[in-house]
């Protein structure tokens, strides 16, 4: 079976390149391993970029049906006990993974994209006509797909023949209701070694998800509600917000990917989100960043096919990324550092500057 383009991974990024693409009027094949709707391990904020991202997809109403919650401010709680709050530059939205990739699936399908689902990719061989090997899971059927172009939205670079690097780091995720917190604040709470966050989502609910060391997990032998308890006796205010609330689903985990933008792709494919580049996840851009890089790369294939776009593509990855990774991963072992974040989270208090070139740097 032949298209004119295979997408590997129908998260924000695939399914988003799978829209604009199909609106062109290409025969797009888009390949998603698990069943939707699905949640998976994320913080649930999408960002002023991606918010920017939909609305040039011209997906903003229908977005609102879902109910979102608007989030203006954001937070830093210390073990401490040390806090400060400053507003945003520029609004988030807090939304369930479960309701936005099933959505904007739903539009990929609606704009004419062809969908196998559940079906994970085998193989591919990079060429003129890139060949993608697919297994579809229920029937564990072999199909033999060419396409003109692959786009890879696995979220994780696996795909490429050498995988980055582990960080030892994990993120797990679970859903909470009757938090005793704001609902129009990312609240993010450190601990030593690890930090994580609360964000109000849709249905009166909130998103716990918190970056832990392996160790942490290997304490308790893979326990995440030990995990979780043990973080809470860490930071007064975290156990404050939770004291009568009630956890709304299962614990989920999985590796924290971060490395920057590849210098070369193999021909005929192009990364879009985590399978470009992965950052830091305190800084709540991880869904912006997917669209963005999804937008970026249909505008590559839909206009010049040459190898200088190939390049001003990567330049514009580079530029997405550049800022963002440093100042998210600063950010990061300020807040996993409890002597360090407890002196120097009330500068953002006394110093409304450095707040606000704080928020700059890591894109909000």
């Amino acid at each position: 079976m032949a298209s004119d383009v295979t997408i590997i991974g129908a998260g924000p990024a695939g399914s988003a390149a799978a829209i604009l693409l199909a609106r062109w009027g290409w025969a797009v094949t888009l390949i998603e391993q698990h069943r939707f709707p699905r949640d998976k391990v994320c913080g649930e904020c999408l960002s002023a970029l991606g918010i920017e991202v939909l609305g040039r997809m011209g997906l903003i109403d229908e977005m609102k049906r879902l109910n979102p919650t608007v989030l203006k401010h954001a937070a830093i709680h210390t073990p401490a006990g040390v806090s400060t709050v400053v507003p945003m530059r520029r609004p988030m939205w807090g939304l369930s993974r479960h309701a936005f990739d099933q959505f904007l699936l739903d539009a990929a399908r609606e704009a004419g994209a062809k969908i196998l689902q559940p079906a994970r990719c085998e193989s591919i061989e990079p060429g003129p006509s890139v060949v993608v090997r697919v297994r579809a899971l229920p029937s564990n059927e072999i199909r033999t797909l060419r396409a003109q172009h692959l786009i890879v939205a696995d979220g994780k670079s696996g795909l490429f023949g050498t995988a980055p690097p582990r960080t030892n780091d994990f993120g797990i995720k679970a859903h909470f209701v009757k938090v005793d917190g704001p609902r129009d604040t990312i609240e993010l709470f450190g601990c030593e070694g690890l930090y994580g966050g609360l964000a109000a989502i849709e249905s009166e609910r909130w998103n716990a998800a918190f970056s832990v060391p392996a160790w942490r997990l290997r304490r308790h032998r893979g326990n995440l509600s030990a995990v979780f308890g043990e973080i809470m006796t860490e930071n007064p205010i975290l156990a404050r917000r939770l004291a009568s609330a009630r956890q709304n689903d299962e614990w989920l985990a999985a590796p924290l990917p971060r490395f920057s933008v590849r210098s070369a792709w193999p021909a005929g494919i192009v990364p879009v989100g985590n399978a470009a580049a992965a950052l830091e996840p305190i800084g709540g851009e991880g869904m912006g960043l997917a669209l963005a890089s999804a937008e970026y790369a249909v505008a590559l294939l839909t206009g010049a096919q040459t190898a200088s776009g190939v390049h001003v593509l990567g330049e514009k990855y580079r530029r997405l990324w550049r800022v963002r990774r440093p100042a998210c991963r600063v950010v990061a072992q300020v807040v996993s550092r409890p002597e360090l974040a407890t002196k120097l989270t009330p500068m953002l208090r006394y110093l409304p500057f450095s707040s606000q070139v704080a928020l700059k740097l890591l894109g909000k």
